[in-house]
């Protein structure tokens, strides 16, 4: 048994640990900054003014509730803490469906599974050294703010929720794994659960009425943790019993399942289908549209949300004139009318449009490394072909989940009692593509040279180009640091005009990205 788990436990450590690296390397970097940033915003001084932004519901649904920001850690806690916290939760789940369900997907779990021990153990061990993941990142979270001078209590609390939250998106998508195959399907499923309690956690605090709901969501167990506020310890009980609870039903699942098969998996004795494995274009969409689909959806969730928010923001600076300038002082004042606010949302959208560009890009990637490029190349499809393919579904995709995620969130503005043209959020989520193909491009390049890695590392620059973006200005940052960032040129539109010059720049240098990435792919290896 030791020769099996030590197995078992060195492999998913080998598929999880360049992507744990990457993670923590954010980790101390968004929470320095945000450390850093307290001090050049006055202080708890200059928190003071902030204290109206605690009380409005559209803030706290976006990003939690604080009763005050007497410290840096708290500032970090309320205004990074909840991204903070997705990102962990998104990272855990495809790590999680990654090392259960794609290693059975791809057999490299039969030759590890066989044994008197059987594959349970071997699940419980990946399980285990997932949870070390979880661990690491609140290790590297409670040592980042320690080190900034924080409180030691109020670290290890948030520390602590941090990697409940990890856990609890781990051992969902280790349940995924058993109930649904292949791993794409597995990963929708355990992604779109994790939107769904963050979504939960900004109904619960978007409303006074709606506070129970909290109870529901790991994000809300975070959050009632009360992390440099008041102090609930207790609220880490079911960050640690919830995800064993769950990773033990998981378990329990693949007891009655041969390997290599799913509770709802497609039978063997069905028709094949074969309408879009005709073309090249076809397949690109075949093997692309439920993950369109889901992003559709989680997005679009999202939008729907958020512009139902709308209305309670605008009539809380309608009363409240003193919330306007703050909002003035620290470069939000378009937020004050209903416009403004969903161009700060289709800004947000834009970061979001940009992992999913990644998302179906890096598929081509996935395509060399599984081999399934070689018989359709081997057959006469071209390379050019093929790439061809892949950008003009991510194209049609990108734009389609963009007017998408506009409609439902004019449809929440609507709903939300508040008059608006559906031009507004439509025109503000185009705007928000204009990024997305040099994005595209500095993807395809990846995937050319560094397969492997492509997702990992272009995940890492959008994180750290928001990061820019968000907090460059109000640090006045040098303005070459600032142009780093492709999301510092995306207008808030349609309260200000679309920047069409650095939109023309942007897609010239994304042209020039994919024709080099294009000509690197013609010559590499496939499956390297």
């Amino acid at each position: 048994m030791r020769r099996t788990t030590t197995s078992v436990h060195a492999l998913v450590w080998r598929q999880i640990r360049l992507s744990t690296l990457v993670l923590s390397a954010l980790l101390v970097l968004i929470i320095s900054v945000g450390l850093a940033s307290f001090g050049a915003s006055g202080g708890a001084k200059g928190m003071l003014s902030m204290r109206v932004l605690l009380t409005n519901p559209a803030i706290t649904a976006l990003y939690g509730h604080a009763r005050s920001l007497p410290t840096a850690g708290s500032l970090v806690a309320w205004k990074m803490g909840m991204y903070l916290a997705l990102a962990v939760a998104v990272w855990a789940a495809l790590m999680a469906t990654r090392v259960t369900r794609g290693g059975e997907d791809d057999g490299t779990w039969d030759l590890l599974v066989i044994g008197r021990e059987g594959r349970q153990p071997a699940l419980a061990m990946a399980t285990l050294a997932l949870g070390e993941g979880g661990l690491v990142l609140g290790l590297v979270t409670l040592l980042s703010l320690v080190i900034g001078g924080q409180s030691f209590v109020d670290s290890l609390l948030y520390a602590t929720g941090l990697t409940g939250v990890a856990w609890s998106a781990a051992a969902i998508g280790v349940t995924a794994s058993q109930l649904l195959a292949p791993r794409r399907s597995a990963s929708q499923v355990a992604l779109g659960t994790v939107i769904v309690l963050f979504v939960l956690r900004m109904i619960a605090d978007a409303s006074n009425a709606n506070g129970w709901l909290r109870w529901t969501s790991p994000f809300g167990w975070l959050e009632n943790t009360g992390a440099f506020q008041h102090r609930a310890a207790v609220w880490c009980v079911p960050l640690v019993l919830g995800p064993c609870v769950v990773a033990a039903f998981g378990w329990s699942l693949q007891r009655d399942r041969d390997i290599g098969s799913a509770w709802w998996t497609r039978a063997d004795r069905s028709a094949p289908r074969t309408s879009l494995l005709r073309s090249t274009w076809g397949f690109a969409w075949r093997e692309r549209r439920s993950t369109v689909f889901g992003w559709a959806l989680g997005l679009g969730l999202w939008g729907l949300t958020v512009g139902y928010l709308t209305n309670a923001l605008v009539v809380f600076c309608h009363s409240d004139h003193a919330f306007v300038k703050l909002l003035d002082h620290w470069g939000y004042g378009s937020m004050a009318n209903g416009k403004g606010f969903i161009a700060e949302v289709c800004v947000l959208m834009s970061v979001a449009m940009g992992f999913f560009v990644v998302t179906l890009m890096t598929m081509v990637a996935s395509d060399s490394l599984l081999g399934r490029l070689d018989l359709p190349f081997s057959f006469g499809t071209g390379r050019t072909e093929w790439l061809a393919s892949t950008a003009l579904v991510t194209v049609v995709s990108v734009i389609g989940v963009g007017l998408f995620c506009g409609l439902a969130t004019w449809c929440g503005v609507v709903v939300s009692g508040t008059s608006m043209s559906v031009a507004t959020p439509i025109e503000g989520m185009l705007n928000a593509l204009s990024p997305m193909l040099l994005i595209a491009g500095a993807s395809l390049l990846l995937v050319a040279t560094l397969p492997r890695f492509a997702y990992v590392v272009m995940a890492a620059l959008l994180g750290v180009s928001y990061l820019i973006a968000a907090l460059g200005p109000t640090l006045n940052w040098p303005q070459p640091v600032l142009d780093s960032s492709v999301f510092h040129f995306v207008r808030l539109v349609p309260t200000e005009p679309t920047n069409w010059s650095a939109t023309i720049v942007l897609c010239a240098v994304g042209l020039g990205l994919a024709t080099v990435g294009y000509l690197r792919f013609l010559r590499a290896d496939i499956g390297r």
